[in-house]
C-alpha cells in the first residue's frame, strides 16, 4: 500500500511534484507529462487516499467518474486526460486549471466588499452550460441521465480569465458516507447544497442539480445561504421538510426582481416546480440580467478576478514553475547517480577481467571460452618490434657471412673483433690485437656498455650455417 506522500514518483507517464488539494476520499497533485525530446505537459492528478476497509469501492467511484467525465467535451467541465494504474495504485488524470476554487474567490471576495451581482450570475451562468452538457450524455443505449450529484464551490474552478469549470463527477454518492476517508466538515458542506429529494433519498434527476446550483447562486449574490440556520441538522431539515427559501430582496436591497424570480424557482421544493434543465435556468438567467453576458460582462468578470486573486496569479504560477524547476534539479541528480554507479559497475568489470588475464602460469583462474579471432586481444607492444629485431639480426649475420671473403683470415679473436662493432656492442674487454697494415682496422663504436665489465663469451662463429636471429 503506497504512502500518503507519494511527491516526487512517477506514475506511468506522470511525475507528481506537489500535492494541491485534499478531499473525503482522495488527493490531488500537480503533476506534468513526460513525452517524447524534452516535452512535458503540466497537469492535475487525483489519488486515492490509503484506506484498508473499503479500497474496491472506492477504486470503482473514481473509475466511474473517470468514465462520465471523459465522456463530457466541454468548456465549462474540467477535462478528464486519463485513468492508469501503477503498482496496484490507480489515478485519474485531469487538465490543469490555472486558477481558483469558487469557494477562496467568494471568501477572499467577502473579505473586500463582496462579489458584483453581475459577476456571480456571468459565472454560474457558465456553470449551468457545463450542467447541461453532462445531463446531455448519451451512448448507443440513450440518454444517462447523468447527475452530477455535488455542485458546491468546493468544485467549481474559475480561471484567471474568468472561465468557470465544474469537477468532480461521479462523487457525492461517496461524501454522503461517514467513513475515516472524510473529515467532519467535508459532509457538512455537501449536505448544505443538496436538494430534498437528495437529502431523503428519493429518486434524482437533473432538476437536483438545478437547486444545487440556485443555493451557489443565492450565496454569491447574498452573503449568506437560502436556508440559513444555525446548526447543520437545522439546516438539513429546513431544505428537506421546512418552508421555502428566504427571498434575496430581504437580505440585500435593490436586488433585481427579475433576478430574484429566477433564484426563488430554481429553489423550489417541488421538483416539478423548478426550471426542467441548467439550460432553461441560464436562459432565464440571461434575459433576466443582460448586463452580465457580453462583451461588457466578461470584461467585468476578467477585472474582478484581477482586483480579487490577481497576486494570487503572480504567487501560484510562480510556485508551479519552482516546483518544475526543483524536480528539473532532482533528475538531474538522479542521472548523475546513474551514470556514476553504471561508470563504477563498468570500472569494476574491467579491473576483473585485466586480472584474469594477467595471471601468471599455473595460477588459478576462471575458465573461460577462447573469443574468436576478431575479438581476440593485440599481443603486448613488446612482441609488435619482434619483426625489426629480427630483420637487423638478418643483416648482421649476412655482413659476418661475407666478412671472411673480403678480410684476410687470423685467429678467430681478431675475427670477433672486427665483426664485433658491426652488432654495435662490444664483445670483448680488451682491446684487440693489430690489423695488418694491408687492411684498415675498424675501431669498436663507443658505447656505455664498454665500460661495464662483462664475462667473456665464446666467440660468435662465422658460419652462416648455423646462426640464429638474437630474440
Amino acid at each position: 500500500m503506497y504512502e500518503r506522500n507519494l511527491a516526487n514518483i512517477t506514475l506511468g507517464r506522470y511525475q507528481l511534484l506537489v500535492a494541491i488539494a485534499r478531499g473525503g476520499m482522495g488527493q490531488v497533485w500537480l503533476g506534468r507529462l513526460h513525452g517524447a525530446r524534452g516535452f512535458n505537459k503540466v497537469v492535475a492528478v487525483k489519488t486515492l487516499l490509503p484506506d484498508e476497509g473499503d479500497r474496491a469501492r472506492l477504486e470503482g467511484m473514481l473509475a466511474e467518474e473517470a468514465r462520465l467525465s471523459s465522456l463530457i467535451q466541454h468548456a465549462n467541465v474540467v477535462r478528464t486526460l486519463e485513468l492508469g494504474e501503477h503498482d496496484g495504485l490507480l489515478y485519474l488524470v485531469m487538465e490543469w486549471v490555472d486558477g481558483e476554487p469558487l469557494a477562496f474567490l467568494q471568501a477572499r471576495a467577502a473579505e473586500r466588499g463582496g462579489m458584483p451581482i453581475g459577476v456571480a450570475v456571468a459565472l454560474i451562468s457558465q456553470v449551468l452550460a457545463g450542467l447541461h452538457a453532462a445531463h446531455e450524455l448519451s451512448d448507443d443505449s440513450g440518454p444517462l441521465g447523468v447527475v452530477h450529484r455535488d455542485v458546491s464551490p468546493h468544485n467549481i474552478l474559475v480561471t484567471y480569465e474568468g472561465i468557470a469549470k465544474l469537477l468532480d463527477f461521479g462523487i457525492a454518492k461517496a461524501t454522503k458516507q461517514a467513513s475515516p476517508l472524510t473529515d467532519g466538515g467535508e459532509l457538512k458542506g455537501k449536505f448544505s447544497f443538496m436538494a430534498p429529494e437528495q437529502i431523503l433519498g428519493a429518486q434524482l434527476d437533473r432538476r437536483s442539480d438545478v437547486f444545487a446550483a440556485g443555493i451557489v447562486l443565492y450565496l454569491l449574490t447574498t452573503g449568506q445561504h437560502p436556508f440559513e440556520h444555525a446548526s447543520t441538522a437545522g439546516l438539513i431539515h429546513a431544505i428537506a421538510a421546512g418552508g421555502s427559501a428566504t427571498a434575496p430582496s430581504r437580505v440585500v436591497t435593490d436586488f433585481p426582481a427579475e433576478l430574484e424570480r429566477v433564484l426563488l424557482k430554481a429553489l423550489e421544493k417541488d421538483a416539478d416546480k423548478r426550471w426542467r434543465s441548467a439550460e432553461e435556468m441560464r436562459v432565464a438567467l440571461e434575459q433576466a440580467l443582460p448586463a452580465a453576458f457580453g462583451d461588457g460582462g466578461r470584461s467585468a468578470l476578467r477585472e474582478f478576478m484581477e482586483r480579487t486573486v490577481g497576486d494570487r496569479k503572480v504567487a501560484r504560477r510562480e510556485a508551479v514553475r519552482r516546483a518544475q524547476l526543483a524536480a528539473n534539479y532532482r533528475d538531474a541528480e538522479n542521472r548523475t547517480a546513474r551514470l556514476q554507479t553504471s561508470a563504477d559497475s563498468v570500472a569494476s568489470l574491467r579491473a576483473i577481467s585485466i586480472s584474469q588475464t594477467s595471471q601468471p602460469d599455473g595460477a588459478d583462474s576462471i575458465p573461460t571460452e577462447r573469443p574468436p579471432v576478431s575479438q581476440r586481444a593485440r599481443p603486448p607492444k613488446r612482441r609488435a618490434r619482434a619483426p625489426w629485431v629480427a630483420a637487423t639480426a638478418g643483416v648482421a649475420l649476412a655482413l659476418a657471412a661475407l666478412l671472411p671473403r673480403v678480410l684476410p683470415s687470423h685467429d678467430a679473436g681478431q675475427s670477433s673483433a672486427a665483426a664485433a662493432p658491426l652488432e654495435g656492442t662490444p664483445l670483448i674487454t680488451e682491446p684487440p690485437a693489430p690489423m695488418p697494415s694491408s687492411v684498415p682496422s675498424v675501431a669498436p663504436a663507443p658505447s656505455a656498455a664498454a665500460s661495464v665489465p662483462k664475462p667473456p663469451e665464446k666467440p660468435a662463429s662465422t658460419d652462416t650455417s648455423t646462426a640464429k636471429p638474437r630474440r
